[in-house]
């Protein structure tokens, strides 16, 4: 396993305002929106026609894709994902609340300023789905259709025998509009079926002054922001600052202890399924990924936690494309060190 120091991350951004060539400034930002125009134009050029619904069969898992055409009631990313050797009849995702029920789901946009956007944007409008080929699907959203001026894609792509690899990808158009602060946190939904274990399960470190450990990060109240549940964050990572008036804070804080070393966790679903969730990167300079858990449909009678994770810009510059990479992990339980192998194998590009 990479040390918790090591820094595995793949960078997609460079910053126009680090230019050291001589340049003008206005001259790379006009370059870097053209660069991104062409590369937004040769992505969805090789995806086909806007359709409703995708299902993929392939290896062990059936998966159903789903567009934004009846969001916010029935959400888009991954409707439904069935192991069909394991767990035939069990859906990862919650299968009643449709509202409340999906997967890989591109739920948020959230600044560090009070606005009206802060919650729920991807949800509305248009969020177009395409198949790219018999195994790999993509969402692209529209800056002109988003709140917050951001084009992105969300792509999906199904590997033998048990893995979907996701990659997102982001343009922002108006820097300026997440404000002084400048950061800009994109948050993702796992809405779970019923689990035998809602905590996330992740290698970090519980304390300062502490080594690494396993985390069973379960949310705890105590933050005067909590509200069913927190977020978790990287050894190295700083915690965000908001406007005083800003009013949607439950993803936007976090805990200062336990922190996260290693960028995936697991959890423990039912009929001895796990979930597996890993990323490319950890915490740099111009990004970091976030894990949460979220509690809303936890109690006595059900356990179908948010298994959920965010994707943070620092600062936000023009121009610039930004994104990460990422596998979800669908199989049978076997221990807490073959999730730490299937992580590695990926890192290697074994699996």
């Amino acid at each position: 396993m990479p040390s918790p120091n090591q820094d595995v991350s793949v960078g997609t951004a460079t910053a126009a305002s680090r230019n050291t060539s001589g340049n003008r400034p206005g001259a790379i930002l006009l370059a870097a929106v053209v660069v991104w125009s062409g590369a937004w134009s040769a992505a969805n050029d090789e995806a086909g026609p806007a359709v409703g619904t995708i299902e993929i069969n392939a290896g062990e898992l059936s998966v159903l894709f789903r567009d934004n055409t009846q969001s916010p009631a029935v959400l888009s990313g991954i409707d439904s994902l069935f192991n069909v050797k394991h767990a035939p009849g069990y859906d990862a995702y919650d299968p009643e609340g449709k509202g409340s029920s999906a997967g890989l789901n591109y739920e948020h946009i959230i600044s560090g300023h009070e606005s009206p956007h802060n919650k729920f944007t991807p949800r509305q409008g248009t969020y177009t789905l395409h198949q790219v080929n018999d195994r790999t699907v993509r969402l692209v959203r529209r800056a002109e259709d988003e709140p917050w001026n951001v084009a992105s894609t969300l792509t999906y792509s199904i590997v033998d025998p048990h893995y979907i690899d996701f990659d997102f990808r982001c343009s922002p158009q108006e820097a300026a509009l997440f404000g002084e602060r400048g950061w800009a946190t994109f948050f993702f939904a796992n809405y779970m079926n019923e689990v035998d274990d809602v905590p996330l399960q992740f290698r970090g470190i519980a304390a300062p002054g502490q080594g690494e450990s396993w985390i069973a990060g379960d949310a705890p109240a105590g933050h005067p922001d909590w509200n069913r549940g927190g977020t978790y964050r990287h050894v190295h990572a700083a915690s965000l600052t908001c406007d005083d008036d800003v009013t949607f804070r439950l993803n936007t804080w976090s805990y200062d202890w336990p922190r996260f070393t290693q960028p995936f966790y697991y959890g423990r679903a039912a009929n001895d399924m796990t979930l597996i969730l890993m990323f490319d990167r950890t915490c740099t300079e111009v990004d970091e990924m976030r894990f949460s858990l979220f509690k809303f449909k936890v109690d006595e009678q059900r356990k179908r936690p948010a298994w959920d994770f965010q994707y943070v810009i620092h600062r936000v510059e023009l121009g610039q494309e930004y994104g990460f990479r990422g596998r979800l992990v669908w199989k049978k339980f076997v221990s807490p060190d073959d999730c730490v192998l299937e992580y590695e194998d990926w890192v290697r590009g074994k699996r």
